[in-house]
């Protein structure tokens, strides 16, 4: 990707972002690349005429989430037609693509420029996280999985690891910025290719920072050396109480459907282990309700899973079937599940959640 046509003096930038906090990190990142070439943040309160530069980071998990970032893209054309837009993340850009002065860079084009900034930004990109001196450290991107539900792997498939030592590096310049907390994130961290229990560990050896926290945790990078590092008085309170571990189902039929790389079984035995292990922890997770197929006995199954575990914090989403996966294929052979039962269930399940101060 050529940046030269991004340089300017004294001029203003906008960044809009959808999604995951990997792509707030992203959009942080870019923030910083434009910082470094003389804009500014633009401020959409206090200014009057339109930003030199708009940057809107997609999202395409959901349907709805894909049509609110085309819509916000087609928004920003209309109210500023010279507005130069950039345009990047997962979302399926192919209905707006003539749009005039709107240029498109696909993940892979955005992880090569990110890339050299070793996920570092500074607090001058006046973000929604800063000012509680929070920095969102991305250590992964990309994903393989290929659960059967999920569109990212298509969008994504450019794996990126950041090092241990340009992670420890980034978290000592984000101190001296004043940053207390890191929050890892990455798109599946279980394909972190240094292993994340190894990271935390060097971390909280080679740096100060006052606390490590999660974005969202697979299931498999709960290990033992994982739940070690909290047994450690050192360590302990270094390390957030709270864990978001998404298990999507408690049905192994949907889980094998879904292509889920866990059972009922492992996600029960994990989770009480930590929870016997780990003082204090409140857990939250995501759960995908009306997936093709699921019979209400699965959704019991879902349901129960829930109670039992106790999660004070549950992201519920309607499935969404999304082009070119399997679960698309399946949902277009399977008798459709009503608007009706799908809210039904996923108020049910959003009443398991436990109420915490």
């Amino acid at each position: 990707m050529n940046t030269s046509k991004l340089k300017s003096k004294s001029k203003t930038f906008l960044t809009v972002n959808f999604g995951c906090r990997v792509n707030a990190t992203e959009t942080n990142q870019w923030s910083q690349v434009l910082i470094d070439q003389s804009y500014t943040p633009y401020n959409l309160i206090t200014e009057i005429k339109s930003p030199d530069i708009l940057l809107v980071n997609t999202c395409s998990i959901t349907k709805k989430a894909e049509k609110e970032s085309l819509n916000k893209i087609k928004f920003f054309h209309h109210k500023y037609p010279n507005l130069k837009i950039y345009v990047t993340g997962c979302a399926n850009v192919s209905k707006i693509k003539n749009l005039e002065h709107v240029s498109f860079f696909t993940n892979q084009e955005k992880e090569k420029l990110l890339k050299k900034l070793k996920s570092y930004y500074t607090p001058e990109i006046k973000d929604k996280f800063s000012h509680t001196n929070r920095f969102l450290l991305k250590i992964q991107s990309g994903c393989t999985q290929f659960c059967s539900y999920c569109i990212v792997p298509f969008k994504r498939n450019y794996l990126f690891s950041l090092s241990p030592t340009d992670a420890i590096k980034t978290v000592n310049k984000a101190i001296k910025n004043g940053y207390k907390e890191v929050v890892i994130t990455g798109v599946n961290i279980d394909e972190y290719q240094y292993g994340l229990s190894n990271l935390i560990k060097l971390l909280l050896e080679k740096t100060e920072i006052k606390l490590i926290s999660f974005g969202s945790i697979p299931l498999n990078c709960i290990s033992k050396n994982f739940i070690n590092l909290y047994q450690q008085p050192k360590y302990n309170q270094r390390l957030s109480h709270f864990l978001h571990i998404p298990i999507q189902s408690g049905s192994d039929k949907i889980l094998k459907l879904m292509n889920r790389p866990y059972t009922k079984k492992d996600i029960i035995n994990k989770i009480e282990n930590c929870k016997l292990k780990i003082e204090n922890l409140k857990l939250g997770t995501d759960i995908i309700v009306g997936f093709p197929t699921e019979t209400d006995n699965d959704f019991q199954k879902t349901f129960k899973l829930c109670q039992q575990i106790g999660f004070s914090k549950i992201h519920v989403f309607p499935f969404s079937p999304r082009p070119g996966t399997k679960a698309r294929i399946i949902f277009e052979k399977s008798p459709k599940i009503s608007k009706e039962k799908l809210k039904e269930r996923s108020q049910k399940i959003r009443a398991t959640q436990l109420l915490t101060n």
